[in-house]
């Protein structure tokens, strides 16, 4: 016993999991996920919609994610493993095959061709619920954007809400950007006011909507890595000043154009000028913020990811089933 907990600590051997096997009613079972209250993943809620038919005590279906060893997905006994993620998976080593070793189906933001791949970022299951279908889409997209938060000649100048600052871009953006003007931070990170919990009961866009810019960049910064923080900027009619998807996020959805970039400390002179100009031109700033959000085809994309989605889990499941049937 000695032995083996020092072979552990020394990295020679790898500790023993403790996994039983235990799907729930619907025959979902879920493991390394962010929660396990399992009506709060977004990924559950769309397969108990969209394919409860499908799902049987012989072809049930594993929901996993990063957050956990990759050998318990590996001991999984469902007989159909979905492996998820919304987060960069450069920062978790073992899942950088997307579990192509070990899953059936693969969703995650990367632009992967593989057959059993499907991109569905995470933005996504902010903004879209589950039942959506194709009219829904095209209407949330059309009417996105609340104009209605705030009136522009009362909005105060850069707002951040954050916890944490893992990449130190939003303090650099925080820093440079308070030599113009005060930059509020209602979050736990750089906080300086309580206005988001005071004022707006802690609901961020509404926070947000009340500031002609939003300091919104990503943890990290790799090509198809986008969040909903740009997103929502853009839903409460705030600039985003942005930081991620190699500075080229969801070309297919967003219109560049409305979107301000940091683009490394060579750029912030010319960030904090252009700022500044908008900041100080009434004109210019509505002109800049009243441009198109979206690229015309916006919401086909999205419906062709919703589409694919669907497509890829009943195939498989499909499949799975029929050889229950075989004779």
């Amino acid at each position: 016993m000695k032995l083996k907990s020092l072979l552990i600590r020394l990295g020679l051997q790898k500790p023993l999991l403790d996994y039983t096997y235990l799907p729930d009613e619907n025959h979902i079972e879920i493991l390394n996920c962010w929660t396990t209250e399992a009506e709060k993943l977004w990924h559950y809620r769309y397969l108990k919609l969209h394919f409860a038919k499908h799902l049987t005590q012989e072809n049930s279906l594993l929901i996993s994610s990063v957050f956990g060893p990759k050998r318990s997905i590996k001991l999984s006994k469902s007989h159909v493993k979905l492996f998820y993620t919304g987060e960069n998976v450069l920062r978790f080593k073992e899942y950088k095959d997307q579990c192509n070793d070990i899953a059936d189906i693969m969703v995650g933001f990367d632009y992967l061709d593989h057959e059993r791949y499907q991109r569905f970022p995470y933005w996504l299951e902010h903004f879209f619920t589950p039942n959506a279908d194709n009219e829904m889409i095209r209407k949330a997209i059309s009417n996105f954007v609340n104009r209605g938060i705030c009136m522009d000649e009362n909005k105060k100048f850069t707002s951040l809400v954050s916890s944490h600052d893992d990449g130190k871009i939003r303090t650099i953006l925080y820093n440079s950007l308070s030599k113009i003007d005060k930059v509020e931070s209602g979050g736990k990170h750089l906080n300086n006011t309580q206005a988001l919990k005071e004022e707006f009961n802690d609901d961020k866009l509404k926070f947000i909507g009340h500031y002609k810019f939003n300091i919104c960049p990503e943890n990290s910064n790799t090509k198809g890595y986008v969040t909903e923080k740009v997103f929502e900027a853009i839903k409460s009619n705030t600039i985003p000043i942005y930081w991620g998807g190699n500075n080229n996020p969801e070309p297919e959805v967003l219109n560049k154009d409305a979107i301000l970039f940091y683009n490394g400390p060579e750029s912030l002179p010319g960030l904090n000028k252009q700022i500044e100009e908008l900041h100080h031109n009434p004109k210019l700033y509505k002109e800049f913020l009243n441009q198109p959000k979206f690229q015309p085809n916006a919401a086909e994309y999205i419906i062709h990811l919703f589409d694919g989605l669907h497509s890829k889990i009943h195939d498989v499941l499909t499949k799975a089933t029929n050889t229950f049937c075989l004779p």
